[in-house]
């Protein structure tokens, strides 16, 4: 199932694209989830870096992997999901950003998600229906988050 969700920062695209380039600041957007959040290895970040995180849902933990397919500053990232010990796996999303006048951005964060288990495939229809109401409070922490950095 592929989520799409857009949100506007009252932010200029390179701003915004500075903020999701600092991955510390992923634990202050993707929160109450996202527990750590790590680079594997070392070197520029392009296509080919790995990412090693661990989310959470209540008490259990998840760790995953994913790898960027696509980095396109300040456009433009894109991963796919390299494994995971969840109950859903991101396989694959992006985040494109627009500017929209010098001041404002439009942010786009696009995943498709697949069950990998036997409980993932019984809550898919859920995840599915749900759709962006999934996604749209972590943009918005995104967005409070970015509008509320100083320049």
């Amino acid at each position: 199932m592929r989520i799409r969700t857009t949100v506007t920062i009252n932010r200029p695209i390179q701003e915004v694209w500075a903020y999701l380039e600092d991955h510390n600041n992923d634990l202050k957007w993707r929160r109450p989830s996202l527990k750590s959040l790590e680079t594997v290895g070392t070197g520029a970040v392009g296509p080919g870096t790995k990412y090693e995180g661990v989310v959470a849902m209540g008490p259990m933990k998840y760790p995953y992997v994913s790898e960027l397919t696509e980095y396109k500053p300040p456009n433009r990232v894109a991963w796919k999901g390299v494994s995971s010990a969840g109950w859903m796996i991101g396989r694959e999303g992006s985040m494109t950003l627009e500017a929209e006048g010098q001041d404002r951005t439009n942010v786009t964060h696009e995943i498709t998600m697949e069950p990998q288990t036997a409980f993932g495939k019984v809550v898919a229809p859920v995840v599915e229906r749900a759709g962006s109401r999934l996604v749209m409070p972590l943009l918005k922490q995104l967005k409070e988050a970015v509008e509320e950095t100083p320049p």
